[in-house]
């Protein structure tokens, strides 16, 4: 199950298990995650279920949503990453196992080589990797996003094609 850890101020240090689809983040009680620090906007963002993950969008935050360091509108939630509203940091967690090959342990996982640059799979003897593309389905806005309250997203049917008749 994804997390969201607040690390500091270590005054408000939690964790917060993420089990919505729409998650509002910002000062004020009427949000799911109320963070109470001035440098955080009374509607500061939104996280928005993405399959197994969250996306991130800022509300036109004072203050700004950081991502790895990073000002973002939106942005697609990897483990481990960064976040800080205003002056508040926190740590996104997935939640994703971590799987290891068959009987291994964590020594042996550090003792595994690692092949040399421009080595395919293949000449290890194993299957060659095929990366998958961060994002296939399309691209994230770059501009903010506005749910009203208790609004839910629906998608969008695609066009039906024309006949001629």
């Amino acid at each position: 199950m994804p997390k969201l850890h607040i690390l500091s101020p270590s005054s408000l240090a939690a964790t917060i298990e993420l089990t919505e689809s729409l998650i509002t983040i910002g000062r004020t009680p009427e949000n799911s995650i109320c963070i109470q620090d001035t440098n955080v906007s009374r509607r500061h963002g939104i996280l928005v279920r993405d399959g197994d993950n969250y996306q991130l969008h800022d509300f036109k935050s004072s203050n700004g949503t950081f991502v790895n360091g990073e000002q973002i509108m939106a942005a697609k939630l990897k483990d481990g990453v960064s976040i800080r509203f205003g002056s508040v940091e926190l740590r996104y967690e997935s939640g994703l196992a971590k799987v290891a090959p068959l009987g291994a342990t964590q020594a042996d996982q550090k003792m595994l080589p690692t092949p040399p640059k421009g080595s395919s799979g293949k000449e290890r003897g194993g299957m060659s990797k095929r990366m998958k593309p961060e994002y296939a389905a399309g691209t994230l806005q770059s501009g903010p996003v506005t749910f009203q309250p208790g609004s839910m997203a629906k998608p969008i049917a695609p066009p039906s094609p024309k006949t001629s008749e």
